[in-house]
């Protein structure tokens, strides 16, 4: 499967490339930027499931498709499609060019006929398109005359061809300033390798082979040089100068090892950097055993660092920034699928074409007449919560219990999972009830817990839930239980605590 937006974009340059040899090859692009669509790229009639081409002015207003088309699907799958559902004049014209031109197929009862091109090449079938069919429908047109199906001219192209085409010229300017840069995936905020958890699983990948990436270090702000952080980016590496000396406004993303793609930040005013500098920061980095340091850190997470030492020093570094001109939200943010600046998963410099859209979801908090509320949140990436199947499996046993039990608990509803926090339970009196788990021991459950469920809680300054409770699986000690009531009278916080018996299922009274 390809990317839509990525054939819209090989189309439009193979037109562009015709229309330089040929300036009276005219074509129909996307007129409104509905949705906006055009912002993200979609120059031609369709959406996500198809891309819709025609060289000639008519519409079949019914099924909203031109009423001759060039058609691409996202397996690279070519076709023509004639239609006129919208008109019976139309359609006897449309069923003379499907007779001439031959080897189509009607579509049911339909006015529609389809003719399917061999291959997955479809610009390759669109040139052959553009050189052997159009040139019989155009004959067709001028002897026929049908009335709604009209060629283009120099008027047309004006008006609205023009136009695409210089708006995908200002976004093609953008990009060339504003980039996006794959880097490996980290829990320590680039700071310092993290580990093989939620790398690639691809087995070709580099991250996969040596368990961690040069992108690790690329926010640690423990080594400036003459106000300088000197850093690597992979996309950059390139065996050509091609970027040296550019400078970039470069957007960072990551993929964990399920696929989901994350925001991580933007970094203004990037220089990349020559061989030479990479080699004369990287004595200084030697000098002051930082590269041993760094050396280090791979060994420290079992990762390759024989491969590390193998990195030659006029490739170690590849970028240099301000962290001044670093902006990063406070956690990772999903990106949405729908998003059209990724159009690969590899490591690759790509153009930004627009604001990345990230993903949402709704709080559905209940009020008292159970309608839902609406309002949108982004999606972020958790990073105080690592896999771990106990947790999991003690998560689904309490919410089974507490939502098997809710009369005994005085609870109306449980959710599990619900708006970042593990447990939620609304009480007979409409208040909320937020558990937050941890299979640590208690004093370092309470630690880990207490800031995230303080977070969810009343986070930026809301009162969201009426009781907050830290689970775990050990009783609490006569120190813990004098620590909860300690702060519970001196700073009136809600939190308590319980232990969970996961094998007798038997949750305990509050701490």
């Amino acid at each position: 499967m390809e990317n839509i937006v990525r054939i819209h974009e090989k189309i439009l340059d193979r037109l562009l490339q015709l229309r330089r040899a040929n300036n009276e090859l005219y074509f129909v692009p996307r007129k409104i930027n509905n949705e906006k669509r055009l912002d993200k790229g979609y120059w031609f009639l369709g959406n996500d499931s198809y891309l819709h081409l025609s060289f000639w002015d008519g519409e079949d207003w019914k099924e909203k498709i031109h009423n001759i088309g060039f058609v691409v699907l996202p397996n690279k799958a070519s076709y023509i499609e004639l239609s006129a559902q919208d008109s019976q004049q139309k359609a006897s014209f449309l069923a003379q060019v499907a007779n001439k031109l031959g080897g189509f197929k009607k579509k049911n009862n339909k006015n529609k006929w389809l003719k399917q091109y061999s291959g997955t090449n479809y610009i390759e079938n669109l040139v052959d398109f553009i050189s052997n069919t159009k040139p019989i429908i155009d004959k067709l047109i001028i002897s026929e005359k049908p009335k709604g199906i009209t060629l283009l001219d120099k008027v047309f192209f004006n008006k609205y061809t023009k136009k695409v085409i210089d708006r995908r010229e200002k976004q093609i300017e953008f990009g060339n300033k504003n980039k996006l840069s794959k880097i490996c995936w980290n829990t320590k905020n680039w700071k310092f390798p993290s580990g093989p958890q939620g790398k690639s699983v691809y087995v070709e990948s580099y991250e996969t082979e040596s368990r961690y990436g040069h992108e690790e270090w690329l926010f640690d702000k423990s080594i400036i040089i003459d106000g300088y952080h000197y850093a690597f980016l992979q996309p950059l590496d390139l065996k050509t100068d091609k970027h040296k000396k550019q400078v970039y406004n470069i957007s960072l993303y990551t993929i964990n090892n399920l696929n989901k793609q994350y925001f991580v930040g933007k970094i203004k005013n990037v220089e990349c950097i020559t061989y030479d500098d990479s080699v004369k920061i990287y004595n200084i980095y030697e000098a002051n055993g930082w590269i041993e340091k760094m050396r280090k850190d791979v060994e420290r997470v079992g990762a390759n660092y024989e491969k590390f030492n193998k990195t030659p020093p006029e490739i170690f570094f590849n970028i240099r920034f301000k962290f001044e001109d670093v902006i990063q939200s406070d956690e990772l943010i999903e990106i949405s699928g729908s998003d059209v600046n990724i159009t690969t998963n590899r490591y690759k410099l790509l153009p930004q074409k627009s604001e990345i859209i990230f993903g949402e979801y709704s709080d559905n908090e209940e009020d008292e007449g159970n309608k839902r509320n609406t309002n949108k949140r982004k999606k972020v990436f958790n990073s105080e919560c690592e896999y771990d199947p106990y947790h999991d499996r003690m998560q689904n046993a309490i919410y089974e219990l507490l939502n098997n039990s809710k009369q005994h608990y005085g609870y109306k509803k449980v959710f599990i999972e619900k708006g970042r926090v593990d447990i939620k339970a609304k009480t007979q009196n409409d208040t909320w009830h937020y558990f937050e788990l941890k299979t640590d021991n208690a004093k370092q459950s309470i630690r880990k817990a207490l800031g995230q469920i303080l977070e969810y809680a009343f986070f930026p300054n809301e009162n969201k839930a009426e009781k907050l409770i830290i689970v775990s699986d050990e009783k609490p000690s006569e120190d813990i239980i004098k620590y909860l009531h300690h702060i519970r009278t001196l700073f009136g916080l809600p939190v308590f605590y319980k232990y969970f018996n996961l094998e007798k299922k038997e949750l305990s009274d509050d701490y």
